[in-house]
């Protein structure tokens, strides 16, 4: 297991020393350049969306009769994204550590926190799709259309999966009888309560999504930024196409802690694969990176800080 933990990581710094040794110290240099300019305009853009995550979250969170202050969601979520974003499969760590940090709130804060999960997932499928379609309308007759078209399919079957109003978990459960593990019966549980939440409150999941397409859509203008850094026309179709693109690289990048060298290759094989520079999927990798680094860093601090105080002040202040 310690070898693992070491032999993985250096295969994502190899890979991120072999992209940087093909462009060479002065492609670097001018990456740099272009991150510098658009840095600010990330951070910005990545602010927004945290405020429409932490709004809708707390949306589930009061419906729910969970009271929570602002700092808190915030500093929940950056700092368990963080943790997660250094960690191997980091969706695996990430959520479970954000409904542990908020837990003595009270225990539904469980299903709350699913939900605002899901909607985001969901989203970021719909998004996905759109994304699909649009890399069909620039790769017609390509070979790379088949696993566009077999991803697609598959995400519209996980959304229908998500937004169907009976649980699917429980017939499961029924099916495998005894042999059936504890954690898929706890898992089945929890997604009755997230149907039930559906069914109690309507109006709050049709904002919370609302939100999270907000939130797609400032992803999606992260990547515009470099087309402008770069002098690139900005094309509504490339730029969802490409935003698809990064989310494939980010799930088959999952393995890796901090997805290092994944990112960067991906990206900047994506650029190309549209006829557009490597050069700029690289700096977009690498622009999200640095702010990725950012927010790791405000997460931990956070932590730090909070661990300073009894859960009994925690509650004081919400």
């Amino acid at each position: 297991m310690k070898k693992t933990k070491i032999i993985i990581p250096a295969i994502g710094l190899l890979v991120f020393g072999f992209i940087l040794a093909k462009m060479g110290w002065t492609g670097v240099f001018h990456q740099l350049q272009v991150i510098r300019r658009a840095l600010p305009v990330l951070i910005g853009l990545s602010s927004l969306r945290l405020a429409l995550q932490t709004v809708a979250w707390s949306q589930t969170l009061r419906a729910e009769g969970i009271r929570a202050s602002v700092g808190e969601l915030i500093g929940a979520r950056v700092a368990s994204r963080g943790i997660g974003y250094l960690s191997v499969l980091g969706p695996a760590v990430s959520e479970p550590m954000r409904i542990k940090l908020l837990r003595e709130h009270s225990p539904s804060v469980t299903a709350a926190t699913l939900i605002d999960t899901g909607a985001y997932w969901y989203s970021s499928g719909v998004f996905a799709i759109i994304g699909c379609f649009c890399a069909f309308h620039y790769l017609s007759g390509d070979r790379h259309v088949a696993p566009l078209v077999a991803l697609a399919v598959l995400i519209a079957v996980g959304l229908i999966l998500i937004g169907r109003p009976k649980p699917l978990l429980p017939l499961l459960v029924r099916l495998l009888g005894r042999r059936c593990p504890g954690s898929l019966q706890q898992a089945g549980r929890i997604e009755i309560e997230i149907r039930r939440f559906q069914e109690r409150h309507p109006w709050p999941i049709r904002l919370i999504l609302t939100l999270d397409l907000a939130c797609q859509v400032l992803l999606a203008a992260e990547v515009a930024v470099i087309f402008v850094c770069f002098g690139i026309p900005v094309h509504a179709g490339t730029v969802l196409a490409l935003e698809a693109a990064n989310r494939i690289v980010r799930a088959m990048g999952a393995w890796l802690p901090a997805r290092i060298g994944a990112d960067e290759t991906g990206m900047a094989a994506a650029f190309l694969t549209f006829g557009l520079p490597s050069a700029s999927g690289l700096a977009l990798a690498l622009g999200r990176r640095t702010r990725d680094l950012l927010e790791v860093f405000l997460g931990l601090g956070w932590l730090a800080w909070r661990s300073k105080f009894p859960a009994q002040q925690v509650l004081a202040r919400s």
